[in-house]
């Protein structure tokens, strides 16, 4: 069995939560666990598409099986951190959050969150897409496009800027291979 403990988390949200002080209401608890959950998960998917973007880097490119690997793993870690961003999103609309926040705090929110939200449908109704225009858009990617801005799909609205994704600035990770 796998034994983990703080230590191994310490930049946890849940982590921060289980060892602070006092606890919430069963309603409350429970929200904030899925909410820490949830931010934890995207952060350490999107640690994880850094590293294979980075491993990527350090290949030929897609010319070569290892780094098409790389790109789609990264590419793979990428939609897991929006996935788990849109999860998380889900739960600023129940009762126990909007007891908890003002009608302000919560239009912020949902601010902040629009272009991943509009990321994440084009993600999840990509086949509805391609099925309805009954083709690929010319130009567009099938999956995420990583580069050195940031993160692009297909009838995604706006781009999601990334930070820090890579150590490298070299080289765009997508390009047109029209």
């Amino acid at each position: 069995m796998v034994v983990l403990s703080v230590g191994d988390y310490p930049d946890t949200l849940l982590a921060q939560y289980i060892v602070a002080s006092g606890s919430l209401e069963a309603d409350l608890h429970s929200l904030t666990v899925n909410v820490a959950r949830l931010a934890d998960k995207a952060v350490r998917e999107y640690r994880l598409a850094s590293e294979y973007l980075s491993a990527f880097v350090e290949t030929p490119g897609v010319e070569s099986i290892e780094g098409h690997t790389f790109l789609l793993r990264a590419v793979d870690h990428v939609e897991n951190s929006i996935d788990a961003i849109g999860r998380a999103e889900g739960f600023f609309s129940t009762s126990t959050f909007e007891a908890v926040t003002t009608l302000e705090q919560r239009e912020v929110l949902k601010r902040v969150h629009e272009g991943v939200h509009a990321m994440r449908n084009s993600i999840q109704h990509a086949d509805e897409r391609i099925v309805k225009e009954k083709r690929v858009p010319e130009g567009e990617p099938l999956f995420p496009a990583l580069t050195n801005d940031g993160i692009y799909f297909a009838g995604g609205e706006c781009p999601i800027r990334c930070v820090g994704m890579t150590k490298s600035k070299e080289r765009h990770v997508y390009e047109d291979q029209h």
